[in-house]
């Protein structure tokens, strides 16, 4: 099969990048590209072992002559965040991600790239496999499901690891190095639904609604740019329509993920069809209005809305009413900062997904924080919103916030070796997104073992969605500064 990315230096690096786009490992489902990292180390003859939630782990010995420095864990998460468009016929259990590249630039075609984390994967493969390398003892550590919670992490078998230097590579940026990351935590909000006969049906209309073109992004470090959620702006809508004449409420959807801003929002109404021409107008006049509203941030925001057969069945306006009373007092956006230039949020919150099950309506939350404190204060405005609209409430995980190291070794000897690499001494970073880095701390100290974490990273912009990207210049910038960071680590 030929290469996409056949003819780009270093080889191996962009050669296992294309392996591993090939492998389905959407979150839970990490068991084929957990199968291959087996394989590639029986092949080199390194012992290797996964746990029961398949976080796999490869010992690699130290190089002649390295064998007495620190031990150095080498972590990426082997899932990625699997999201297409619409008209995109892709099945991420089976297909391989449709690799191409411009200029700079590798991308997907229609859907998610998956460099988030796979670039993670084929960096720590393409050092490993570099004979050329001279390195100290080396832990590759790979965890399942972190797009959901930080799972793997989460229960990951820590006296499998024994590592002194813990260098992370879920990271977006090349700009700095990361000492710092937020917590986070998911909600699951779940209104009672009454579903009723629809009556008079011949005297009434049905609309299918739809927003989309929505920017999206990733649901904490782009929580900040304000930018439009389909979720709440469908309800939004919902709340308009209501205002100027009944409407009954046949379906509701939005979201597809709890830690990406909503892309999109659709909603089946029906009303009296005395006030067709009336709703019809109330929508040219939110849709232009939305338009408007966020041209800077979205500015492919689209509303749309087709006549369809009225359905039989219709939520009731009690079920209606809660679920928009529910989406207004529910916690949105960034709440604080921890800086005056507001670039760093202390607390956020990201209505990921509407959706509907049997008996209910289902909405989720994710928070972060970069303070604990702000974090708790979020999850408590969530669940007295749930409270007041009579909805059932449940946290479904929780990760504490990463706290700066007062003194770390590592972050100042890669900051000594990036200057050297690069000509620039880089700035020591915090974000307001969840990486793993924090867990194995916390897992390590109950084992009474101490780790100096940090993370770098490769330039990977508009993670979670669609428009996902990896720089071709950045992505080599990193392999060489590993390449050098392990061999004068000491």
């Amino acid at each position: 099969m030929q290469r996409i990315l056949e003819g780009f230096k270093p080889e191996k690096l962009f050669y296992y990048f294309e392996e591993i786009s090939r492998i389905p490992r959407n979150s839970h489902e990490e068991k084929q590209i957990s199968d291959y990292l087996m394989r590639f180390a029986t092949n080199h003859g390194w012992a290797a072992r996964r746990d029961a939630v398949l976080n796999t782990v490869i010992d690699v010995p130290a190089s002649s002559g390295y064998e007495g420095r620190p031990k150095v864990i080498l972590q990426g998460h082997m899932d990625m965040v699997c999201v297409k468009e619409p008209d995109i016929e892709h099945d991420f259990t089976k297909d391989a991600i449709p690799l191409a590249y411009d200029s700079d630039w590798i991308y997907a075609k229609g859907t998610t790239l998956g460099a988030d984390d796979g670039k993670a994967i084929a960096l720590i493969l393409a050092l490993l496999d570099d004979k050329t390398l001279k390195h100290p003892p080396i832990q590759a550590v790979f965890t399942s499901s972190e797009e959901i919670g930080l799972y793997g992490a989460q229960n990951i078998d820590a006296t499998m690891l024994d590592g002194k230097y813990f260098i992370g590579l879920d990271y977006s940026s090349d700009e700095n190095v990361l000492v710092s990351c937020a917590g986070s935590s998911e909600h699951m909000i779940s209104i009672p639904a009454e579903k009723m006969a629809v009556t008079d049906s011949k005297k009434k209309k049905a609309l299918s609604i739809s927003l989309n073109g929505l920017t999206s992004g990733h649901g904490g470090g782009d929580i900040h740019r304000y930018r439009a959620n389909g979720v709440r702006l469908i309800c939004e809508i919902l709340c308009a329509l209501c205002e100027q004449f009944p409407i009954e409420l046949a379906a509701i959807a939005g979201g597809s993920k709890p830690n990406v801003i909503p892309a999109n929002g659709c909603a089946t109404i029906l009303f009296s069809a005395a006030d067709a021409q009336a709703a019809e107008i109330r929508l040219e006049k939110l849709c232009g209005t939305l338009k408007t509203e966020y041209q800077h941030t979205d500015p492919e925001l689209n509303l749309v809305w087709t006549e369809i057969a009225v359905p039989n069945m219709c939520y009731s306006e009690k079920t209606l009413q809660s679920l928009l009373d529910c989406v207004d007092l529910l916690p949105l956006g960034p709440f604080n900062y921890l800086d005056a230039e507001h670039k760093f949020c202390k607390s956020s919150c990201n209505m990921g997904m509407v959706f509907e099950e049997a008996d209910c309506i289902k909405i989720s939350e994710m928070v972060r924080g970069n303070s604990n404190y702000q974090h708790a204060q979020v999850i408590r405005r969530i669940r007295r919103a749930a409270d007041r609209c009579g909805a059932a409430y449940e946290q479904e995980s929780y990760t504490p916030a990463w706290e700066i190291r007062n003194h770390s070794p590592l972050a100042q000897q890669i900051s000594d070796i990036w200057e050297k690499v690069r000509g620039v001494r880089p700035e020591l970073n915090i974000i307001h997104a969840t990486v793993e880095g924090g867990i194995f701390i916390e897992k390590m100290a109950a084992l009474g073992k101490d780790i100096d974490v940090v993370n770098i990273g490769v330039k990977n912009p508009n993670v979670h969605t669609t428009k996902e990207r990896m720089s071709i210049a950045s992505f080599i910038s990193a392999y060489e500064l590993l390449h050098t960071v392990l061999e004068e680590l000491k």
